[in-house]
């Protein structure tokens, strides 16, 4: 008689076992199904935006309508919008610190250049902070690039006024191997 009792015990404890482990995966089910979000169909594409203009910035705003860039043509407009943001911030608190830092993107010719440049004397605060905002790549052959590089700049004298201007350079760039290296960068006219 012992022994059908056991047995019965068992019976129970390995269903009440069963239970448990079904209302435990019911449950993490539940909260996978919970956690998961919605998926939203994409809607179809749009018809291209037509050209307008900003008036308060005088910006315009073009659809994408190019073919994507060739891995080349990402590498040498990344170049050129790097060095030009680099190129043309700077303070009098940190004399020449973003011309070194541009030595190893540069040509020989090029760092003799950075290496020359005049560094300003203020005793006042003087500084330019320059944001690359969009490149165009001008010309472009198996060893030389030719870029042009739209960028904002804003310059902060010792009075914290800030002033802010459009200015456009050129960065020629050449290959060396596999890699581009800056060989020339020409501001042009503020805007």
């Amino acid at each position: 008689m012992k022994n059908i009792f056991m047995d019965k015990q068992k019976k129970k404890k390995i269903i009440i076992a069963a239970v448990i482990i079904l209302v435990l995966i019911g449950v993490l089910w539940l909260i996978w199904r919970l956690g998961r979000e919605p998926e939203v169909p994409l809607p179809p594409p749009e018809e291209p935006q037509p050209i307008f203009q900003v008036p308060s910035a005088d910006l315009e705003f073009r659809p994408i309508t190019q073919s994507p860039l060739t891995d080349t043509e990402f590498s040498i407009i990344n170049l050129a919008k790097n060095f030009a943001a680099r190129f043309g911030s700077w303070s009098t608190d940190n004399q020449g610190h973003n011309l070194a830092e541009l030595e190893p993107l540069s040509t020989s010719r090029m760092k003799y250049y950075l290496q020359n440049i005049p560094r300003e004397t203020s005793e006042q605060f003087m500084g330019v902070s320059t944001k690359s905002l969009a490149a165009e790549i001008l010309s472009l052959t198996a060893n030389r690039a030719e870029v042009l590089v739209g960028t904002q700049r804003i310059e902060t004298g010792d009075d914290l006024r800030e002033k802010v201007y459009y200015q456009d350079i050129e960065v020629i760039m050449v290959s060396s191997g596999d890699i581009w290296l800056v060989e020339e960068a020409k501001w042009q006219d503020k805007k």
